[in-house]
């Protein structure tokens, strides 16, 4: 999948992809695997801006589930309650 600018230009589908490979663990048969981790902590903390930053993936506090659609639903809350944009509204073709 191509990385996006902005949280805004993803659908939730398509975040939950990145999400999702990220939780499942990138297959080490990938080149430059852990480079590529990285790259994708760097990218989802960048793109949703939560203050938490890395640490909304490794680290969640007592009571937030530790999984994708953890994640996944506190971007979505902490993002609505600061006023940031969500995601982008997927268009059936």
């Amino acid at each position: 999948m191509t990385l996006k600018p902005k949280l805004s230009d993803y659908t939730e589908a398509e975040f939950m992809e990145i999400l999702n490979e990220l939780f499942a663990g990138v297959s080490e048969t990938k080149e430059n695997a852990e480079e590529y981790v990285n790259s994708l902590v760097d990218h989802i903390t960048d793109v949703t801006e939560h203050p938490e930053k890395s640490d909304l993936l490794y680290y969640p506090p007592e009571g937030r589930e530790d999984s994708a659609a953890g994640v996944m639903k506190e971007i979505k809350e902490w993002r609505a309650k600061n006023g940031k944009p969500g995601f982008k509204t997927s268009v059936a073709s």
